[in-house]
């Protein structure tokens, strides 16, 4: 055998493996994006986005209400319990608190909500604050101030006076205590003449309602217009008017 055969041979294998090699390979793909898909990917994105943002805002508004809720009905069970503790009689706001020598409200139920009379103060961020709130150590509720009035009071049907709840004819409609836009602590409906007059009560907070505690302890988003209309004749404020 010559010295060439082995050499033709060899060549013969080398050029058969390199065009199988070459078919598997096969013809190259491009895979990245045009400036124009990617335009398209970006805006279509956005498209999406306006529309679910809206949606998860109003989650979110939902969820905040609800949680308003849940610690307006803490709070209306905590007044509960003291009134249970004191004789019927329900405690007190700024409006009188400091006259009659009591604690206010926010005081003097802390101990049915977990703090103390020393710690109370820290309920302003917790249980006394609404998360939709945006104001910051200011109370979120206010005590509807007709359960401390006095014949001295001025108020329709004095001289009578519901200090303790066995004297509120109607406890399951009537006020007890509300979300409150102002910086005090209770809210005086004994004022109000027409709607336009109940300004300390938010009702843009939760879509247009507002969170409401009544007198038997359970707890309610309403309209203002559904607990004060004088046009209709509703005020669920004063105990004797309550529906």
């Amino acid at each position: 055998m010559s010295d060439q055969a082995p050499c033709s041979a060899w060549a013969e294998i080398t050029r058969r493996t390199t065009g199988l090699r070459l078919q598997r390979r096969g013809p190259r793909v491009d895979t990245g994006f045009t400036l124009i898909e990617l335009l398209v990917v970006i805006a279509l994105i956005a498209i999406l986005a306006s529309m679910l943002l809206p949606a998860l805002g109003r989650a979110k508004g939902s969820a905040r209400a609800v949680q308003c809720l849940g610690q307006v009905r803490q709070i209306g069970l905590a007044i509960r319990l003291y009134a249970d503790d004191h004789d019927d009689e329900l405690p007190r706001s700024q409006h009188s608190a400091f006259v009659h020598g009591q604690m206010t409200w926010g005081r003097a139920i802390a101990g049915n909500l977990g703090a103390s009379t020393a710690t109370w103060t820290n309920l302003l961020r917790e249980v006394y604050h609404c998360p939709s709130d945006r104001r910051l150590m200011v109370w979120s509720y206010g005590l509807n101030v007709y359960f401390e009035l006095g014949p001295d009071d001025d108020y329709l049907g004095k001289p009578q006076t519901w200090r303790k709840v066995g004297q509120i004819p109607r406890p399951s409609t009537t006020v007890e205590l509300s979300e409150n836009a102002s910086s005090a602590d209770h809210i005086m409906p004994n004022f109000w003449v027409t709607a336009a007059d109940a300004v300390d009560v938010p009702d843009r907070r939760h879509l247009r309602r507002s969170n409401y505690s009544f007198v038997d302890g359970h707890a309610a988003a309403r309209r203002l217009e559904e607990t004060f209309d004088p046009e209709r004749g509703v005020d669920a404020w004063n105990p004797i008017t309550a529906p």
